[in-house]
């Protein structure tokens, strides 16, 4: 009977009143406060420690590397050199001595001739055998007489199987015969040099005796013909063999260029010709404005004829031809390079390459201002620092940020080439970027001496 009013009273102690439920909440909310205080707090920290302390996770970086870029015109270029016709005697077969873009000196043969298209045949199936023969002899004795790595074969049985993929993919047919033959000689030297062929003895033996069998069949060769001046031989005729005078080059208009045709040429009667002298040139067409330019440039400059060669050919501007403001003109370049390819163009797309910039290549969006510092020491010995705003880039060394001031020289759209090695009265302190440099070209609140990841 005693308990019920036990419990009763227990619950009427423990009962709180309005004020004490107050204070609770109270203190309650200032818990909840200052725990997001505290959390506020600490996600301040967090950033401020990340952004100066760890750096961007959105840092970008570009090693900056040498490259040359040039100042180019590219236009067309129409080929004029100092052509003779070589006449062709009409009777019998020819075997031809040179081949096309080949030297040859005054009185020096070009073709023999033959009576009938077998022995022409057979005398040129000689002559192949003998080139054969001779090859195999001169690496027999190379490698009788010297030691040659299996690295240095590896690596010319590479650049000789690319220069003759190279010639098929760019339809090179004037020098794949040659390009082949190469070839053939650096696979010859792997075999030898690998133990896969001990010597060349038993395969020149069958050589000789095939051209010992081929020689006995044989008739001689009923003439030859030789060449009046010296020069290069070409077998082709186009008809624009002197078309212009060499002494007139100073006075060809845009409209001659534009209207010249070839002249009607019976090619029966000539076996090719001779392009007599070293040099020959280039009539291309400019407008007004690439006139100017090539006027203010060296006269030294470079052309490159990418369908005829791969190679940057060093020229020089003799001529700028404009005979009016509104005309369009005609800038006369000498050459003296000849290949095979180049001795048979005539009218080809030209590249004039007028000023060569060589340097560091860097991302437009690397350039920022900002202050670098040098030491200066006066008269009496004391030591100043003193500052300078300038143009330059922010490079990650180590995990640091380093701003490096750089010297332009050549500006595109996109990126600027930069001096390695600029004069000491361009640069405030003396330092500037260097080859291998992480340049950074994105990232946020950049500044010397940052520290980053």
């Amino acid at each position: 009977m005693n308990k019920t009013p036990k419990k009763a009273n227990e619950n009427k102690q423990n009962k709180r009143t309005p004020e004490q439920k107050a204070a609770t909440r109270k203190l309650t909310s200032r818990i909840v406060v200052g725990v997001l205080v505290a959390l506020v707090l600490v996600f301040i920290v967090f950033i401020f420690v990340t952004t100066n302390f760890m750096g961007s996770e959105s840092l970008v970086t570009e090693v900056a590397y040498r490259t040359t870029v040039s100042d180019s015109i590219s236009t067309t270029g129409f080929v004029i050199r100092d052509e003779v016709y070589i006449d062709d005697p009409n009777d019998g077969v020819l075997v031809y001595q040179v081949s096309s873009g080949d030297k040859i000196t005054a009185n020096g043969t070009i073709a023999t001739i033959y009576n009938t298209e077998a022995d022409a045949v057979n005398y040129q199936k000689f002559c192949d055998l003998q080139e054969e023969i001779d090859e195999l002899e001169n690496l027999n004795n190379a490698f009788s007489s010297s030691n040659i790595g299996l690295d240095s074969v590896n690596n010319r049985l590479d650049q000789k199987l690319i220069s003759y993929i190279d010639s098929v993919n760019n339809r090179d047919f004037v020098n794949i015969a040659t390009v082949e033959s190469d070839l053939l000689s650096a696979i010859y030297r792997k075999q030898i040099i690998t133990g896969d062929q001990k010597n060349f003895d038993d395969k020149i033996s069958q050589l000789e005796e095939e051209m010992s069998n081929l020689e006995s069949t044989m008739n001689e060769s009923i003439g030859e013909i030789k060449s009046k001046d010296s020069g290069y031989f070409v077998s082709t005729i186009d008809g624009y063999e002197n078309c212009f005078s060499l002494d007139d080059m100073d006075q060809i208009t845009y409209t001659d260029i534009k209207e010249v045709k070839p002249k009607k040429v019976d090619e029966d009667k000539y076996v090719g010709k001779i392009i007599k002298g070293v040099n020959w040139y280039l009539a291309c067409p400019v407008t007004k404005e690439q006139a100017v330019a090539i006027t203010h440039s060296n006269t030294s400059v470079s052309v490159r004829i990418p369908y005829a060669s791969n190679d940057s050919i060093p020229a020089k501007v003799i001529s700028v031809n404009q005979f009016t403001e509104e005309d369009m003109a005609v800038v006369i370049i000498e050459c003296n390079y000849m290949s095979p390819a180049l001795s048979q163009i005539r009218n080809e797309a030209v590249d004039i390459d007028l000023n060569t910039y060589e340097g560091l290549k860097v991302n437009k969006a690397a350039l920022h201002d900002d202050y670098v510092t040098k030491s200066v020491t006066d008269e009496q010995g004391k030591t100043t620092t003193i500052d300078s705003k300038v143009q330059g880039v922010y490079v990650k060394y180590g995990s640091q940020l380093l701003f490096k001031q750089v010297y332009i020289v050549y500006s595109d759209e996109d990126y600027v080439i930069c001096s390695e090695n600029p004069t000491d009265d361009v640069l405030f302190n003396g330092t500037t970027v260097a080859l291998y440099d992480e340049v950074v070209v994105e990232g946020d609140d950049l500044y010397n001496g940052k520290l980053v990841d």
